[in-house]
């Protein structure tokens, strides 16, 4: 897997970097955050279970539990020889941490960030973030002091999986469940997990039914598919709650697989890495050719002008040499000068801001045939639609003559890093997984989450790039 991630830094760091700098695209990730640990985010309505889950993959009562919301924070539970715990300035301030971005979100929410050592063995291969239970609308309107939904976009960017987990009583109806759908989630289903859990507290299958049509339903209003995602139905087994009426096989197997896709997910980090690099580098395409084209159209409008000014000191110096009349060379000059600066203080500022206007229309002419002929042409406008705003600003502020028409070398470059390199790599990584060069999903047996079993567990992890049964050595960070 080494190798795999050698060549994605390097189509960074030489097709990628350079042009993003030149056009001052938002800066792509940088070694450290390439290099991070996988990471799990896990998101749900308050009570829907997310850390009795944790603890129980972790066995070790590691968050706190309960019926009320037990925690406002988000959880970062990362791979350490011996448990201990830091607090959100001391995370966000380590550089050996790619959590340096969180500070951009303010005081408020560096408060509500804490890390959480521990020498579980799926931490050596998993980094896991469990965050606040989402709330009642009514109930948010009090705020969290922090933009809860921008931190969940963040973590959900950079996270490689993101297990989203309601429960039979709130299936899906809370108001920041809908908000951080619509705002934190969009863009990233191909990350998503859903887990209906607890269906351990069904008494009849009629029950179950009810439940589980109304989650399809609330997802249906939010995630723009036709097709809904699969949704693991499952509970945590716990020695002091009481048998199920309801057959639960199934739901043991959908726990089982759900684990299992978290053992998957190193191999699902490079997957999501090179999806990652294809969505940056198209989104710098565009960005790169919108404002290098607006860039040369006022350049041409510059140029119409100022020929026309010499144009017009030419003609004027004629007629005056013609006639005779050499003393009004002098103001001929004046008037050449003026026309220059009436060009550079009335018309130029006019025809920048009626550019950046017709951002839309550039785009939409720069791709003609591609919207035409490309199979998914609403998909190059939501991408349009996304970064649209950030490449007017950058416009606007820093101006249109800053920028130059994009080189049709670095066009050539990002075409076939999107439409040849990233897809052959993505074919050997698939091959690599097929043939044995990935993680192996394992069940785990049925056991209470709090107290811990006394026994180890000794899961398959995933060391680099090859399959283990030993202990796989993690740096640490404190």
């Amino acid at each position: 897997m080494e190798m795999f991630a050698n060549r994605i830094r390097g189509y960074y760091e030489d097709i990628l970097d350079p042009l993003a700098k030149e056009f001052l695209f938002r800066r792509p990730p940088t070694v450290g955050e390439l290099r991070r640990p996988p990471q799990v985010l896990l998101l749900g309505n308050h009570s829907s279970g997310k850390s009795t889950f944790v603890n129980h993959i972790l066995g070790d009562a590691v968050q706190s539990t309960g019926v009320a919301p037990t925690d406002d924070g988000f959880t970062i539970i990362t791979y350490g020889a011996t448990a201990t715990e830091r607090d959100g300035a001391a995370v966000v301030s380590n550089p050996d941490l790619p959590y340096e971005g969180l500070r951009h979100f303010g005081d408020q929410l560096v408060s509500h960030v804490r890390l959480k050592l521990r020498p579980a063995e799926l931490l050596q291969t998993v980094t896991l973030i469990d965050s606040p239970g989402m709330i009642d609308e009514a109930k948010a309107e009090h705020g969290r002091g922090f933009d809860f939904p921008g931190v969940v976009r963040w973590f959900a960017e950079r996270a490689d999986l993101v297990m989203i987990f309601f429960d039979p009583d709130k299936p899906g109806t809370t108001g920041e469940t809908l908000q951080v759908f619509r705002e934190s989630l969009a863009g990233i289903d191909h990350k998503m997990l859903i887990v209906l859990n607890k269906v351990d507290q069904f008494q009849s299958l009629h029950d179950f039914a009810r439940a589980y049509g109304a989650l399809c339903w609330n997802l249906g209003k939010v995630i723009p598919r036709k097709d809904l995602p699969m949704i693991y139905n499952t509970f945590v087994p716990l020695a002091d709650k009481p048998k199920s009426r309801l057959p639960m096989e199934d739901f043991e197997k959908a726990r089982n697989d759900l684990i299992g896709e978290l053992r998957r997910v190193p191999t699902r980090r490079m997957d999501n890495q090179i999806t990652q690099i294809q969505a940056y580098a198209e989104r710098l395409r565009l960005h790169a050719m919108v404002i290098g084209e607006a860039a040369n159209r006022l350049r041409s409008v510059r140029a119409r002008w100022a020929g026309f000014a010499i144009l017009l000191f030419g003609g004027l110096s004629a007629a005056a040499v013609g006639t005779g009349m050499l003393v009004a060379l002098p103001g001929i000059a004046v008037a050449a000068v003026l026309a220059v600066v009436f060009i550079g203080y009335l018309i130029l500022p006019r025809a920048r801001k009626r550019l950046i206007a017709r951002f839309d229309q550039i785009f939409e002419t720069l791709h003609d045939r591609e919207l035409l002929l490309r199979d998914r042409a609403e998909d190059l406008r939501m991408m349009w639609e996304e970064i649209s705003s950030r490449t007017r600003e950058i416009a606007e502020k820093r101006g249109l003559q800053s920028f130059e028409k994009m080189r049709w070398h670095d066009r050539e470059q990002l075409e076939e890093l999107t439409d040849k390199l990233l897809p052959q790599l993505r074919s050997e990584l698939y091959h690599a997984m097929r043939d044995g060069d990935a993680p192996a999903t394992a069940s785990e047996p049925d056991r209470p989450a709090t107290p811990p079993t006394s026994e180890p567990r000794h899961p398959v992890l995933v060391e680099g790039d090859r399959v283990s049964n030993q202990k796989p050595k993690r740096k640490t960070f404190f």
